[in-house]
């Protein structure tokens, strides 16, 4: 069994720290023990999640890194088997250049596999290739009992719903199945397009979603200038991705580029407020949308497109030791004014994101607390000192629940708890699940306790 150390921890936001023993064994070094002998467990991975989704409220961290390796990969059907605490980037390492790719990717390669189903990610291809739990073929979870069971859709379809999405609450995923997409290359076709107005960039990303939704090989993301005001509000950039084929390359470029090593070495939060202020966020924004130009046909590395995360490790940084909090939130495609509302009311408030990208969702999934629905997701990134209230944010909170919509608790750190069974209706469902899983109440989190999320 191994030692505990004392680490001190804090989701990707930086917003929240806490203190904590934590344990990395290896499943062959002593993962069951540990489990059975802590009263109290919260299940971490890369610790990417921006809010306290993997940080702990009672009891010890499991830190499943250790357990990391692939399995065994089929290049014949491209299915993988793979140790949760491996990193997607281990994935696509080894997978890419043998022609297959994860058919759903976030905007980073650096979570775990265990986390990407615990959070049951999306990517920019939400309409066609639903979310990460989709492509999940089984999992092999660890109770709190010190039993292992394997979960797929046709045996116990309820337990592997209830994980897919479940925050890390239903037990520990060892390994899972995943199939993956056959690709030509590890490029992509990227089309831009320079919008003037919100009323422009809905519309170009709704011409995208009826091309999204036959196609899970196509992405569309748009990023939106909040700090504009009056008919200019919301103008912004559309990207549109495709995989590149082999006909598409240039004579000399290689289907397969090599990997970019990013540095993975930690920064440093910068002093007081750090560089986010509404001065430097206002021109920030307004010289991204005068610099872009509208263009098509431009080739771009499949990973720079799909993990624009990982270009920007120091960004949590620059927000000073507040940290930054990314309030994600998605509403049906009949409730854009929400997404309206929520933009003028960080306006009017002088809330100005940092960061304001906007994406489409398609059909939602079995998973009681996965997040996607069908319809809109924006997401904004907010320096968290303009947060101090516990209560800045309730009228978004309301606004989105009053529309049918919800937050992402995977990147939450602020929404209102009595609103969560609003917001996931199918919550009792899901508690009724996870209390047969978690038969003697071992798992626990932050989040979990925060929101009041466990039975």
């Amino acid at each position: 069994m191994t030692d505990p150390s004392t680490l001190d921890l804090s989701g990707w936001g930086r917003t929240v720290r806490r203190t904590a023993q934590v344990r990395r064994p290896t499943y062959d070094g002593g993962l069951v023990d540990v489990v059975l002998a802590e009263p109290k467990i919260t299940v971490r991975g890369a610790g990417k999640s921006y809010g306290d989704a993997a940080l702990p409220g009672r009891g010890i961290v499991l830190d499943t890194t250790a357990c990391d390796q692939i399995v065994s990969f089929d290049e014949g059907n491209g299915v993988l088997i793979v140790e949760s605490g491996a990193l997607l980037k281990d994935v696509i390492d080894q997978t890419l250049p043998l022609g297959w790719k994860l058919p759903v990717m976030p905007g980073t390669e650096r979570i775990t596999v265990g986390g990407a189903i615990a959070s049951d990610v999306h990517g920019k291809n939400h309409p066609g290739a639903g979310s990460f739990g989709q492509h999940v073929v089984w999992l092999a979870v660890l109770r709190s009992d010190g039993n292992i069971v394997q979960l797929s859709a046709g045996q116990d379809a309820d337990g592997f719903w209830a994980t897919i999405g479940g925050m890390g609450l239903t037990g520990v995923i060892l390994r899972a199945a995943i199939q993956l997409q056959r690709v030509e290359t590890g490029w992509m076709i990227r089309n831009r397009l320079r919008t003037h107005s919100l009323d422009e960039t809905l519309q170009a990303m709704e011409e995208l979603s009826v091309r999204q939704e036959p196609d899970p090989d196509r992405y569309a993301v748009a990023w939106l200038d909040a700090h504009a005001q009056g008919g200019r509000l919301g103008r912004g950039i559309v990207d549109e991705f495709y995989t590149a084929s082999l006909l598409d390359l240039p004579g000399a470029v290689a289907p397969f580029p090599e990997a970019r090593i990013a540095s993975t070495r930690p920064r440093h939060s910068l002093p007081g407020p750090g560089v986010m202020s509404r001065a430097t966020i206002t021109a920030a924004s307004a010289a991204r949308w005068h610099l872009s130009r509208s263009s098509n046909s431009q080739l771009v590395a499949l990973r720079t497109a799909l993990c624009p995360l990982d270009r920007a490790e120091s960004w949590p940084a620059a927000f000073g030791r507040g940290g930054l909090v990314q309030y994600q939130f998605a509403v049906p495609p009949d409730q854009l004014g929400a997404v309206r509302g929520v933009l003028a009311f960080l306006g009017t408030r002088g809330m100005t994101p940092a960061l304001t990208t906007l994406k489409n969702f398609g059909f939602g999934t079995a998973g009681p607390l996965s997040f996607p629905i069908p319809g809109w997701t924006l997401a904004v990134d907010l320096p968290a000192r303009w947060l101090r209230r516990p209560d800045a944010l309730r009228p978004i909170d309301k606004l989105v629940a009053s529309a049918g919509g919800r937050v992402y608790l995977a990147k939450d750190a602020v929404t209102d708890p009595d609103l969560i069974p609003v917001m996931y209706p199918r919550l009792e469902t899901w508690r009724r699940i996870q209390r047969r899983l978690d038969p003697v109440g071992r798992w626990t989190s932050a989040l979990a306790e925060r929101l009041g999320l466990l039975p």
